[in-house]
């Protein structure tokens, strides 16, 4: 499948987290099958105007492509100039704009997910990014700001709008922006809109395990989807989505597998960010990586606790080898 010039190998997409799609999950990701990666989200300002952080974020490894970057912003001249910067970067081969984030300090400057409410505003961004760079360019919304028939109106006009404009490919994430991460998504909408749309249409929400991911692809309209916390402490789920697809036995997670992802987690993290933040991130991870496991509550607790590469490996050995 594409997305406009881009060609993918498969229809499963890593999906952006915010503290969590560091260099590190999106390559585990894509050796386990996942066909694309994106950033975490990055503002049209630090695109422009890089801090520290925002350039190790956008210092991208060759092997670590086909790469989407995510940015967001509410100024519709600063968000095309930050298209225009991320082309001439080189680095990324697809941009994806964030109107679907619900996290309130993004709301209160109108940002993310406060975009269901301005679809004016945000088909002025869509166009002016779309003047402004020939990459294939991506948004991604939630299926309304609320569940109110205005709210769905509005994410159907910017929707709509943003297929005229020439936007290549939306995700439309199954809640609405004020639902947050509660109760569970709702894929009518999204199966909807793929069906009404030129643009191809991607799901995501509750994909947190292969059945979920097959269950939504076989269910029609959308044509791939995009896992977010379904991969986070458990990359094989894009393995094993395509095992069930071709109908061959899914391979559990052997001890050893887990152990070996788990270092190399870590050391893709020390690569990109330095030994401080990768411990950091590595705790946040390590109650993920604890799932299914033997004493995995004492695995969460001792893994929070880790404050060096040698904490690490004395709390893989105890609870993961």
């Amino acid at each position: 499948m594409s997305i406009g010039t881009l060609a993918l190998k498969n229809n499963l997409v890593m999906a952006p987290m915010a503290g969590y799609t560091q260099r590190g999950l999106r390559m585990l990701a894509r050796q386990q099958g996942a066909a694309m990666a994106v950033t975490e989200m990055i503002s049209a300002y630090e695109i422009l105007r890089p801090s520290r952080k925002t350039r190790r974020m956008i210092r991208i490894a060759q092997d670590d492509h086909p790469l989407g970057v995510q940015v967001f912003g509410a100024d519709p001249l600063m968000m095309a100039d930050a298209a225009a910067r991320i082309e001439q970067m080189g680095c990324f081969d697809l941009i994806d704009v964030n109107m679907a984030c619900p996290v309130r300090k993004m709301i209160a400057k109108g940002n993310g997910g406060a975009m269901l409410r301005t679809p004016d505003l945000g088909l002025e961004i869509l166009a002016g990014m779309r003047r402004a760079t020939r990459l294939p360019l991506t948004v991604k919304v939630r299926r309304g700001y609320d569940a109110s028939a205005a709210g769905r109106e509005q994410v159907e006009r910017l929707l709509a709008g943003a297929d005229e404009l020439g936007v290549d490919a939306a995700t439309i994430h199954g809640r609405t922006v004020d639902q947050l991460y509660h109760g569970q998504a709702d894929w009518s909408f999204a199966v909807e809109m793929a069906g009404r749309l030129r643009m191809p249409v991607f799901g995501s929400g509750d994909l947190l395990d292969a059945p979920s991911i097959l269950d939504r692809l076989r269910g029609g309209g959308i044509v791939g989807v995009a896992v977010a916390r379904g991969a986070v402490g458990h990359p094989w789920i894009f393995r094993e989505a395509m095992a069930l697809d071709a109908g061959l036995p899914v391979e559990p997670v052997s001890p050893a597998e887990r152990v070996e992802c788990m270092w190399q987690h870590y050391e893709m993290l020390r690569d990109e960010l330095g030994d401080y933040s990768a411990i950091r991130i590595m705790r946040r991870f390590g109650m993920f990586y604890s799932k299914g496991i033997d004493r995995a509550r004492e695995s969460r607790m001792a893994m929070g606790k880790v404050a060096s590469r040698d904490d690490l490996a004395e709390v893989i050995k105890e609870y993961f080898e």
